[in-house]
């Protein structure tokens, strides 16, 4: 059997399309706030008749020093705390523990370890008082599904820690005054600090726009350069400049030869490679996938 042909095995890629990861705008546009709004226009555009306010575009704000009040005040719970947590449980916790806190949902059953049932005092790996849940809600389990939540303000983390013990009903064992000192001593709820900046997304796009450091395209080897390595590179990159961008957003393509095979086939050929790459063997990608990493210069 010839070296090209397909078998079950050698194939690294059993059906192209796909897409690859979008770019997501997260996380540090506090530190872009400050550089000077003025370079990049208005950040506000108001209402008329023909066009309702874009909500991407509004003024910047700078966070404000604020200060929780510290644990004693957040420890005491009032309606409106528990109004307040119970819209943030329906939002970001109710799809796994459940709306009763029983954690019988469908995603709940397939999640291994099974989501915390809240109306029940067994199991709790902090345990149940309210500072135990706060630091939960700050950290996260690690090893479970239960991710962290410290990007809610302080405030916001109590209200879900009250809401959270209103859904079982036994006693919680709660020592409010030796818990308002454990938790101010480690997360210095009393401690003045700075809120979240809000920046529009038009001035955010604009400062990433400015900075980002396009890579250089894949110089193609020579038609005098007849290894197999040049060969490939040649026959299946479509579009060098393309190619060298959608390679420079996929970190371990260098590495991984799974990661290598599924970029280049993600989207071909508009991510700027041959959609012909998909009869590669094992060895013929592994050949493509060392030439390319020695024509794409690694960013630094």
């Amino acid at each position: 059997m010839k070296n090209d042909s397909v078998s079950q095995d050698a194939k690294i890629v059993t059906a192209a399309g796909g897409a690859l990861a979008a770019v997501v705008l997260a996380g540090v546009v506090g530190a872009l706030f400050m550089r000077g709004r003025g370079a990049y226009g208005p950040t506000y555009r108001e209402a008329t008749a023909d066009a309702p306010a874009d909500p991407t575009v509004f003024e910047n704000v700078r966070g404000k020093m604020e200060s929780s009040g510290g644990a004693a005040q957040l420890l005491s719970v009032t309606p409106e705390t528990l109004a307040r947590g119970k819209a943030l449980f329906a939002d970001s916790c109710a799809g796994c523990h459940g709306e009763g806190g029983q954690a019988n949902t469908p995603v709940a059953a397939v999640m291994h370890p099974a989501p915390r049932d809240l109306t029940s005092p067994r199991g709790w790996t902090r345990g149940y008082t309210l500072a135990a849940i706060y630091q939960t809600l700050s950290e996260g389990v690690s090893g479970t599904g239960m991710a962290s939540f410290d990007t809610l303000p302080p405030a916001d983390r109590f209200a879900l820690a009250h809401y959270v013990q209103s859904l079982g009903r036994f006693d919680h064992k709660d020592d409010l005054a030796a818990e308002a000192k454990l938790l101010d001593a480690k997360y210095h709820l009393g401690k003045m600090v700075r809120g979240p900046n809000k920046v529009s997304v038009p001035v955010v796009m604009a400062h990433m726009a400015a900075e980002y450091d396009a890579p250089g395209a894949i110089v193609l080897p020579p038609a005098s350069d007849v290894s197999p390595g040049a060969r490939l590179c040649r026959r299946l990159v479509a579009d060098p400049a393309r190619a060298a961008d959608v390679l420079a957003q996929v970190p371990g393509w260098r590495e991984k030869l799974d990661v290598f095979a599924e970029t280049v086939m993600a989207g071909a050929p508009g991510n700027g490679f041959e959609p012909a790459a998909a009869v590669l063997t094992r060895a013929r990608w592994r050949t493509f996938q060392a030439e390319l990493a020695a024509r794409t210069p690694v960013r630094r």
